[in-house]
């Protein structure tokens, strides 16, 4: 079957996702991980699991997992890679304190042609994520 597309067929299906709950993130150090999301803002979550943190932003949620594969970035050298985006409030205040929280900053804030801000920046384990900036509303 190289070369060729398969077809889908997609169904009606009489169910909705409601919104994004959470994403799952394996951390070498969950406790480190905790400080750096606390540092952009995020809360901790009670949990009944001592192995993992939760950690809430809006309505969603990061879990942090401990393991010795911890990152979701494996590699993929195609743009764009995998990631996950937050939405902020300052854009300026996030590329200056995310090294100071041990992360690093992939790329410098750019602005898109609809004039939102966006960076990109690993957390202390390399996962990658974004961070985005709406635009000024009046």
């Amino acid at each position: 079957m190289t070369g060729q597309r398969r077809r889908i067929h997609c169904k009606f299906v009489f169910v909705k996702i409601l919104h994004l709950h959470h994403i799952l993130l394996p951390c070498a150090d969950v406790e480190a991980a905790a400080c750096f999301y606390e540092g952009l803002g995020m809360e901790r979550v009670p949990h009944i699991s001592p192995q993992m943190r939760w950690m809430q932003f809006g309505p969603n949620q990061l879990h942090l997992w401990p393991s010795d594969k911890a990152h979701i970035y494996n590699g993929w050298q195609q743009e764009p890679s995998p990631h996950f985006a937050m939405m902020g409030d300052d854009i300026w205040k996030f590329e200056k304190g995310i090294p100071e929280l041990g992360g690093t900053i992939l790329q410098a804030p750019q602005q898109r042609p609809n004039g939102s801000w966006y960076l990109f920046a690993l957390d202390l384990d390399g996962n990658r994520f974004e961070i985005m900036q709406p635009l000024e509303t009046p």
